[in-house]
């Protein structure tokens, strides 16, 4: 049973990533906790699923990014994705970059039926060190399901103050081998 969101946290002062800590302090089952918070209008999560057959195509679209900070994706399975040189990684990610094509397509392979995601983003901190992140502050998203197989996410990245979910957006489809 998952029970609904009842908490709008755009207006409470916390981060993306604090308002996560509060709902799972409010909701400390696993199975009933709701996947995700308000936030505004939206149901925001950190990360997502999509049921997916064993064998298939992942297509990946970068639709918009903010070019003022590095942006990508992570995709997981509990199995493999193929790389373009043929090697297999359980976990795969692709950076956004103006310099190459914004459409990647990966075959996998997903043992338990699942393909997970995440935005991911690369922060400079002081001193000009540079650092792959992924869910701190203000990072998450909101899923626009666009078909039974395609899915847009609108992300924030985490340094973004109040969360940006205009920042960075793309698809990714399923395709059935």
């Amino acid at each position: 049973m998952v029970v609904p969101t009842d908490i709008d946290y755009a207006g409470s002062g916390l981060t993306l990533q604090q308002a996560m800590v509060a709902h799972a302090k409010r909701h400390p089952d696993k199975k009933s906790r709701p996947e995700t918070i308000l936030w505004g209008k939206r149901l925001v999560r950190t990360s997502d699923f999509i049921h997916v057959p064993s064998e298939g195509v992942v297509r990946l679209e970068f639709l918009t990014s903010s070019q003022a900070i590095r942006q990508g994706v992570d995709l997981k399975v509990d199995g493999w994705i193929e790389l373009a040189g043929g090697e297999h990684a359980p976990l795969l990610r692709t950076w956004q970059d103006e310099r190459y094509e914004d459409v990647y397509e990966y075959p996998f392979f997903a043992k338990d039926g699942f393909l997970w995601t995440w935005n991911v983003y690369e922060m400079t901190y002081p001193g000009g060190q540079k650092v792959e992140e992924k869910w701190t502050e203000n990072a998450g998203f909101w899923v626009e399901a666009t078909g039974e197989n395609e899915r847009v996410y609108h992300c924030s990245h985490g340094m973004a103050s109040p969360p940006d979910f205009d920042s960075f957006v793309y698809k990714l489809t399923i395709k059935p081998k």
